[in-house]
C-alpha cells in the first residue's frame, strides 16, 4: 500500500474537518486522504436522499443517465461492512468510469445513520486490492466518520438557515418601522425571499381595486426581467388557486403542469416556463384582516429548493410584509388626497407644478408639450343651473381627459373650470392633434341632466417647450394662447407657431 503512517493520518484527516464545512470538501479530503494511502484512482459518494452522484475528481458523468436500480443497492444495503470487489461485468455498471480510467477494484462503504442506511462511498484502484486488518479498520471508521460528519453538517447547515430566517424576519420588522415606500417595500421583499430560498422566480400580487363582490383587479411586480412586471388582469375569486386561497386564508403549495389556459399561469407570465412542464409552487395570502389582499407567488421548476422551506417560516414573513404593506398603502392613500383634487380624482395645481417642475430638468422625456383649457361660458352653467350641476359637467370632463391620454400623461384641474395636460415625449403636432381631438370630443359630447342635455365646449392652448424658456414662461405662454381661444370664438385650439 502507498503511504506510511496510516494512523496518524487518519486523525490528522479527522482533526482537519468540522460541522461548518461543505459536503464537497469532505469528499475532497476524503479523497486526498485515500490516495495517499491506496491506489485510489476516483472516489465517489451516493446519497440515497438527494439519488445524486458526487464523482472525484469531476468527470463528465451524467447521472440521469445511470437508473438508480442499477447501481447494486440491493447488494450494498445487505451488508454493512466493506465491499471489495473485481470490476467484473456485473460492476462495470457502475458508475463514474471513464475509458482511461481502467480501474480494477472498487471499494464500497456503506453508509448509516444509526439503523437507517443513507448512502454509500465508493472508491476506484488503479491495481488489484487485498487490505490487511488495519486498513480495513481505517476505511470501514472513514466511513463511520463521514457519516458523522454529514449528519453534523446537515444539522449545521439547518441552524444556518434558521438563524438567516429570524435575522431576516428582524430586518423586515424593522424595515415595517422605517418605511412607507410602497415600490422599495415589495423590492426588499422580493429580494429577500429569493435570497434565503436560492430561487430566481418570485412575484407579488397585490389587489389594488374591488371591481365587484368578488372580482378583483391585480398589479403584479416579479423579481425576473422576463416576467411581465405590473401587469394587470382581472381575478375571479370563485376559481381556481384564488378560490382556494381566499376561502382557506393560509399557504397553498402542490404540484402543477402548466398549461396556458391555466389560472396558476398567470402568476408567473415568464419566458423560463414552458408548457406541459411539472412546476412545485407554493402561494402565500397577504391577508388583511378578514379580507385577501393580494398573494406572493413562488414556484421551482427543478424541484430541487421547495421541498426545504419552513412554511411556518414563510408564513411569519408574509405576515410581517402584510403589516408593512398596508402601513404603505395607508400613507400613499394620504399622500394621494393631498395631490388630488377631491371633486375629479385629477392631480391638483401643487402636483402639477411640482412634476413640471421634474420633467423640464429630465431631458430624457423631452419634447414636453403642454394642454391648458378651460370651459366656455362656465359661469353661465352654475347661474342656471347650480353649482350641483357645475361639479357634474367638471367630472364627466375628467373622465374624458383620463380616458383619452396615456399612462405617462399628467391630467390635472389647474383651478376652478381650467385644466393642464401635460404631455411628456410629445412634439408639439402630436399635442395639436390631441387637442383638437378633445375639443370635438368635447362638442360632440352631451351631458344628460333630469330632462334635457347640456352642450359643453372647452378652448385651449398649446405649446412645447424650448430649453430657452423659464417653466412660468413656458406656462404663460399656453395661458396666453388659451385666452386668444377664448377671443377668437371659443371652442377651438390656438397653437403656438
Amino acid at each position: 500500500m502507498v503511504g506510511k503512517n496510516l494512523i496518524e493520518d487518519f486523525l490528522e484527516f479527522c482533526l482537519s474537518l468540522d460541522a461548518s464545512v461543505s459536503k464537497e470538501f469532505i469528499m475532497d479530503s476524503i479523497h486526498n486522504f485515500a490516495v495517499n494511502h491506496f491506489p485510489i484512482i476516483r472516489s465517489g459518494l451516493f446519497l440515497e436522499k438527494e439519488k445524486k452522484l458526487t464523482i472525484i475528481p469531476k468527470n463528465n458523468f451524467n447521472t440521469s443517465e445511470m437508473p438508480p436500480e442499477r447501481y447494486l443497492l440491493k447488494e450494498i444495503k445487505a451488508n454493512r461492512g466493506l465491499i471489495i470487489e473485481e470490476l467484473n461485468n456485473e460492476y462495470k455498471l457502475f458508475p463514474g468510469l471513464e475509458e482511461q480510467d481502467n480501474p480494477s477494484n472498487i471499494i464500497i462503504l456503506p453508509l448509516y445513520d444509526g439503523a437507517d442506511y443513507i448512502g454509500f462511498l465508493f472508491f476506484y484502484t488503479g491495481t488489484v486490492v487485498e487490505l490487511n486488518n488495519l486498513e480495513e479498520s481505517v476505511l470501514l471508521l472513514t466511513g463511520k466518520f463521514f457519516s458523522i460528519i454529514l449528519n453534523k453538517n446537515i444539522l449545521y447547515n439547518k441552524m444556518e438557515q434558521r438563524l438567516a430566517e429570524l435575522l431576516t424576519l428582524q430586518n423586515v420588522s424593522d424595515f415595517v418601522n422605517s418605511t412607507l415606500d410602497f415600490e422599495k417595500l415589495i423590492d426588499i421583499t422580493l429580494d429577500a425571499i429569493v435570497g434565503l430560498i436560492g430561487l430566481r422566480s418570485c412575484s407579488i400580487t397585490v389587489f389594488i381595486d374591488k371591481l365587484f363582490d368578488d372580482v378583483f383587479s391585480r398589479k403584479q411586480k416579479a423579481l425576473i426581467a422576463s416576467m411581465e412586471n405590473k401587469k394587470e388582469i382581472v381575478i375571479d375569486l370563485n376559481k381556481g388557486i384564488y378560490k382556494k386561497l381566499a376561502s382557506k386564508r393560509s399557504l397553498i403549495s402542490g404540484m402543477v403542469e402548466i398549461n396556458d389556459g391555466d389560472d396558476i399561469f398567470s402568476f408567473f407570465p415568464s419566458k423560463e416556463i414552458s408548457n406541459n412542464t411539472r412546476y412545485q409552487y407554493i402561494v402565500l395570502p397577504i391577508n388583511k384582516g378578514n379580507e385577501l389582499y393580494g398573494s406572493i407567488n413562488i414556484f421551482d421548476p427543478t424541484l430541487e429548493h421547495l421541498n426545504n422551506i419552513q412554511h411556518n417560516f414563510l408564513e411569519s414573513f408574509v405576515n410581517q410584509f402584510s403589516i408593512a404593506l398596508q402601513n404603505a398603502k395607508l400613507y400613499r392613500k394620504q399622500e394621494e388626497m393631498a395631490n388630488k383634487d377631491g371633486l375629479t380624482g385629477l392631480f391638483n395645481h401643487g402636483y402639477f407644478q411640482n412634476r413640471l417642475s421634474l420633467l423640464l430638468n429630465e431631458k430624457s422625456k423631452w419634447p414636453i408639450s403642454l394642454l391648458l383649457l378651460d370651459i366656455d361660458d362656465f359661469k353661465k352653467v352654475n347661474d342656471q343651473y347650480g353649482h350641483l350641476i357645475g361639479d357634474k359637467v367638471l367630472k364627466e370632463l375628467a373622465v374624458i381627459f383620463k380616458k383619452y391620454t396615456r399612462d405617462g400623461d399628467l391630467v390635472a384641474r389647474y383651478g376652478g373650470e381650467e385644466f393642464a395636460i401635460l404631455l411628456p415625449e410629445t412634439d408639439l403636432a402630436k399635442a395639436d392633434a390631441l387637442a383638437n381631438r378633445l375639443v370635438k370630443i368635447i362638442d360632440n359630447n352631451k351631458i344628460k341632466l333630469d330632462n334635457e342635455r347640456l352642450h359643453i365646449t372647452v378652448s385651449m392652448g398649446v405649446a412645447e417647450y424650448t430649453p430657452d424658456q423659464s417653466k412660468e414662461y413656458f406656462i404663460d405662454t399656453v395661458d396666453q394662447l388659451l385666452y386668444q381661444a377664448k377671443d377668437n370664438g371659443k371652442n377651438r385650439v390656438e397653437t403656438a407657431e
